[in-house]
């Protein structure tokens, strides 16, 4: 890595992404050669805010056919995709 890097707890926190704003990713590969990668947030999430979709379904059971990092809701429960066909769920209540 280079002299320039610094650890996640280290890094500012993006309370209000711009559209041009840049997520950089290093890459290094097996023969530990890097390879940097950008996006921009609106490229990342479709759009220059950064919200989160999270769908209005009840799914049939906790394997169903879903990618992970899917989120789903019902009046009851949020539905998190922790890996591909893995849900688990939090219990709502008011607040």
């Amino acid at each position: 890595m280079s002299d320039r890097s610094k650890k996640i707890s280290e890094l500012v926190a993006l309370t209000s992404p711009a559209p041009n704003d840049l997520l950089l990713v290093l890459d290094v590969s097996a023969s530990n050669t890097e390879s940097n990668k950008k996006v921009t947030i609106s490229d990342l999430f479709g759009n220059s805010s950064a919200n989160v979709v999270i769908k209005n379904q009840t799914p049939a059971n906790g394997s169903i056919e879903i990618k992970q990092g899917t989120l789903l809701c019902d009046n009851t429960y949020l539905y998190i995709a922790v890996s591909n066909n893995t849900i688990k769920k939090i219990a709502l209540s008011d607040f």
